[in-house]
């Protein structure tokens, strides 16, 4: 008979954390089969997994097994991380893990939460994957306007007809990261264009890729002409870390993430409010009341000031759509 392995074991085997093995099949490089609230992966599917690693492959896009009570359907490319609306848990799909943690921590144990589950995608996917109903909520960041409000268009534009509610978290500072001092003397997105500067683009559906491309649109500025456009990270932390080993002079990124690295500085570009986004018709349900009520909480936004940049000026708030 074939051995199957649970999750603890697996990390064990593996030398890695067991929060990690379930990061592993979120992302559906790690096949497992779901049973009722446990996760057991056989001796194939671990077989499976390490000849995918050993050869530098990866099939991000292989789907996650679980029991027949939950519907489990690829429906795109776009959805690598597709998860199922269940009982078991909410559903939230965003880059950013660490207000995540932060949300789980103050919900955690209280009566009325549900476990949350990370399904990491970019801000446009996120809003996606809960128009096709993949997870409950999306966590995402809208940059200011000039005039000093954020564009809800695109969130209107890939719910069309759905009625939604954006619960407000905090305003974050996006910046430019460089490196300590500034060599490259970089000050705007214009510097950009410079021959001399190479830049760490985000992949696209992320906020700070959609701010530069809307100013290379505006000012009539081909991306090709950009030195590192092609170059794509998948996180504030791997763009931070591309400047600091010098693959690149600068790239844009969430002010807070740098307290990480004081060998970097960062250049105020523009401020975002951090929202969670979800349809209207789960207001209904205790879950997202509580939640409402811990984002709103002296604790939740006590705990908000500890980051640099964070503005909670509008925590808790919510608009609807």
């Amino acid at each position: 008979m074939e051995k199957i392995y649970t999750a603890q074991e697996i990390a064990q085997q593996l030398k890695i954390k067991k929060t990690t093995v379930y990061e592993l099949i979120k992302r559906g490089e790690l096949q497992a089969t779901k049973v009722g609230k446990q996760f057991r992966i056989s001796q194939q599917q671990l077989d499976t997994y390490l000849g995918i690693i050993s050869s530098g492959k990866s099939n991000p896009s292989v789907p996650i097994h679980y029991s027949e009570n939950v519907r489990n359907t690829a429906d795109s490319a776009i959805l690598q991380m597709d998860y199922l609306l269940n009982d078991n848990g909410l559903i939230i799909s965003s880059q950013e893990s660490t207000m995540i943690e932060m949300l789980r921590s103050h919900m955690s144990g209280r009566p009325g939460c549900l476990p949350m589950l990370h399904s990491y995608m970019s801000s446009y996917n996120s809003l996606y994957s809960l128009y096709f109903e993949k997870a409950h909520l999306a966590l995402i960041s809208l940059p200011y306007k000039k005039e000093g409000a954020v564009d809800l268009t695109s969130i209107t534009g890939l719910l069309p007809g759905v009625p939604v509610v954006i619960l407000s978290l905090c305003d974050i500072q996006l910046s430019l990261y460089v490196r300590k001092g500034n060599p490259k003397h970089i000050s705007s997105l214009r510097d950009f264009c410079r021959p001399d500067v190479r830049i760490m683009n985000r992949e696209k559906g992320n906020e700070c890729r959609i701010l530069l491309d809307e100013f290379l649109k505006s000012s009539e500025i081909s991306p090709a002409s950009v030195n590192g456009y092609g170059a794509e990270s998948l996180s504030h932390l791997s763009t931070a870390n591309a400047v600091l080993s010098g693959k690149a002079d600068v790239g844009i990124g969430d002010m807070a993430q740098l307290d990480a690295y004081p060998q970097l500085d960062c250049i105020p570009l523009t401020a975002a409010n951090m929202v969670l986004v979800f349809r209207s018709s789960y207001m209904k349900h205790q879950a997202f009341r509580e939640m409402q009520q811990i984002v709103a909480s002296s604790q939740f936004i006590s705990s908000l000031k500890h980051f640099t940049g964070y503005n909670t000026h509008n925590t808790g708030e919510l608009t609807f759509l």
